[in-house]
């Protein structure tokens, strides 16, 4: 049987995240990976979501445009300068800017806007600074 959109598109992402290579110091932490942090850990939690996709075919022949957003929480210690947590966010976004295009079997995932680096959350033990990245998969146009 064949992978899902769904499937190729989640897996583009997750590589893409793979790719990025982190400050000494820093875990990046994929979905579904165990990984148990402490007060004083730096690292980055990737998330993929799927939105609700988009019907353009009125025939409903064609597969809709899926839609969602990839959010990387750059968790940094209290205590530790807030800035160089900045500085990961910014890496972050840069190495998923607008214009990125991911490709997997006959999928194509496509960033179109810059991602938003987020209002930062204050925790018990970790300063979060989200970093949001809108994602879309245009359907297979057949010859």
């Amino acid at each position: 049987m064949a992978d899902t959109v769904e499937k190729k598109i989640y897996q583009a992402l997750l590589i893409q995240m793979q790719a990025f290579v982190p400050p000494a110091g820093v875990t990046i932490v994929m979905p579904g990976q165990a990984f148990t942090p402490t007060a004083q850990s730096k690292f980055v939690s990737v998330e993929v979501h799927f939105n609700r996709s988009v019907e353009t075919d009125l025939s409903l022949v064609l597969d809709p445009i899926r839609q969602g957003f990839m959010r990387t929480n750059v968790m940094w210690p209290k205590g530790s300068a807030i800035v160089d947590g900045y500085d990961v966010a910014g890496q972050l976004r840069q190495h998923v800017r607008r214009g990125t295009k991911l490709f997997r079997t006959d999928t194509q995932v496509r960033i179109d806007e810059d991602p938003e680096i987020g209002v930062l959350v204050t925790g018990d033990t970790h300063h979060n600074i989200p970093v949001t990245t809108r994602w879309r998969c245009y359907p297979q146009v057949p010859a």
